[in-house]
């Protein structure tokens, strides 16, 4: 993870400006989350588990990708000092540790 911070004043985001932010999440990353969030699902933490269930091998806490988007406000579009209030999410796909 690069920390770039950028600070674009409200009134100068247009639509379809773009910003961009990338993560590998890690068995740490995964660990973690759900000591925080007491998630403990075996799918996130269970190797044999996850290979017996329909993903078949283990995932990433969905709210571990969201929470990204703190990172991405705040620091890239429109960064400094943003705060966002809400959103509505769909999960299409899993996102697998690694």
């Amino acid at each position: 993870m690069s920390l770039f911070l950028s600070n674009i004043p409200i009134k100068d985001i247009k639509i379809g400006m773009k910003a961009t932010y990338s993560q590998t999440i890690t068995d740490t990353d995964v660990k973690a989350f759900a000591g925080i969030s007491g998630d403990r699902n075996p799918v996130h933490l269970d190797e044999i588990y996850a290979q017996n269930s329909r993903y078949k091998k283990r995932i990433a806490h969905g709210l571990i990708s969201v929470s990204y988007f703190s990172a991405l406000f705040g620091t890239r579009l429109p960064g400094e000092g943003c705060v966002y209030a809400s959103q509505t999410l769909n999960f299409k796909r899993p996102i697998y540790v690694g």
